[in-house]
């Protein structure tokens, strides 16, 4: 027979649930999440605080505890604890964030049991070192005046600033200084005051059974630190952010690095689906409008880009591309028409179902597998939002209109309402 050159026909993804999984608590009170799933004896524990950036007391304090807790504890030092870990084939990480600090450990199921006490010393005793700080603040500071060469950074850096602003967490900068100036009594108090049970979660995933839910009961679920002195506090920062143009000498003569941003606000927000929408007609997958115009068409970049970016009390929109100097000019203008494109004219049907059909990839791929969906769930548990959430996403990918989204560019796309950062 023959063989046909029709390609079969693409399939539109219509519906899309959230897979199911279970709750519960703790006897100290964390929330616990579970996910059973997976073909092979992997699970996955993540026990997540809210003690990152947003609750800090001192720049760059947050980060160092979270990275710190992983460097030795007081009965096992640096090495101690990495041959544990390694000889079991197993990874422990921690890493401390804008929201949060997260501990996380990948094993086999079947070591889960010799695993799990490590887990709760290193989120109860960690060691916090003199040696280990100074080595960890002599790497991040190399790593920081490397980052600090490239423009792409530099330019970054002035956004978030000019968004939120110096004081705000999302916005403050870290300069070498902050973390040489960094001492383990700053890592102490961070510590007592958010590792702590009831600004924690605890997510597991993967190929696991009751008797590892229970063994973390018998663990994590009676961790009550002597030092329970403090709470989750509800961080509120004044609205604001610049608008202008600000231009920025770089270590990178020859190319500009362009970054166009506003702030908006966290995911619960009513307009942030239908946002998460329209950036990506814009700017947020290979064939968005920038990318067709000021890559394809006008060849002035590499690449270019749109970002929603939401936090658990915040958010922003932003633009970032890297051009030839010279050309710094002609982008901003091009960037500032496509903006206005989608303010003045509806979006073809065609245009918006390849949309759709990206961003339905794109969250199908999101909860594929236990590890991936819980990452998904640990998401919406962070920025404080139900269940309902992910279905509602998935309703307005479906049935947003055009008219809808350019109320929204007439809303948010106005690019007098934008700052402009330029390093070159």
């Amino acid at each position: 027979m023959p063989s046909s050159n029709v390609a079969p026909p693409i399939q539109a993804i219509k519906e899309l649930p959230l897979p199911a999984y279970e709750s519960g608590k703790l006897d100290n009170g964390m929330e616990l999440y579970m996910l059973r799933g997976g073909s092979e004896p992997v699970m996955r524990m993540e026990i997540v605080f809210r003690a990152g950036a947003t609750y800090e007391k001192k720049s760059g304090v947050a980060e160092f505890m979270a990275g710190l807790m992983s460097e030795g504890t007081r009965s096992m030092n640096s090495a101690a604890l990495a041959e544990t870990i390694e000889s079991l084939g197993a990874t422990l990480f921690t890493r401390g964030g804008v929201d949060t600090a997260r501990v996380r450990l990948l094993t086999l199921t079947r070591f889960f049991p010799d695993l799990i006490g490590v887990v709760r010393e290193v989120i109860n005793a960690p060691a916090f070192d003199p040696g280990e700080l100074k080595v960890y603040a002599d790497n991040k500071v190399e790593r920081l005046k490397i980052d600090l060469k490239k423009n792409e950074v530099l330019a970054y850096r002035h956004l978030t600033e000019a968004i939120f602003g110096q004081a705000h967490p999302y916005g403050k900068n870290v300069f070498p200084e902050d973390y040489l100036g960094i001492t383990i009594e700053d890592l102490m108090n961070h510590h007592a005051r958010h590792i702590i049970p009831q600004n924690g979660m605890v997510l597991v995933s993967g190929l696991f059974g009751d008797k590892e839910i229970n063994q973390i009961r018998e663990t994590i679920g009676t961790w009550n630190p002597n030092h329970n002195n403090g709470s989750e506090e509800v961080v509120l920062f004044p609205a604001g952010g610049k608008t202008g143009y600000f231009e920025f000498d770089g270590p990178q003569v020859h190319q500009a690095a362009i970054r166009i941003g506003r702030r908006l606000f966290p995911q619960s927000h009513p307009d942030f689906n239908g946002l998460f929408v329209l950036n990506t007609i814009l700017g947020g997958y290979f064939g968005s409008r920038l990318m067709m115009e000021i890559r394809e068409n006008q060849g002035l970049t590499y690449g270019i880009y749109s970002s929603v970016d939401s936090f658990a009390s915040d958010g922003c929109f932003y633009i970032s591309t890297e051009t030839a100097t010279d050309n710094t000019a002609k982008v901003i203008e091009a960037i500032h028409q496509e903006m206005l494109r989608l303010q003045q004219e509806l979006i073809e049907e065609e245009e918006l179902d390849m949309a759709r059909n990206y961003l339905m990839g794109h969250l199908m791929s999101q909860i594929d597998g236990p590890f991936s969906t819980m990452d998904f769930i640990k998401s919406l548990k962070i920025e404080h939002l139900e269940d309902s959430a992910f279905a509602a996403m998935v309703d307005t990918i479906q049935q947003i209109t055009p008219n809808q989204l350019r109320e929204l560019a007439v809303k948010y796309l106005d690019p007098s309402d934008w700052v402009t950062i330029v390093v070159k």
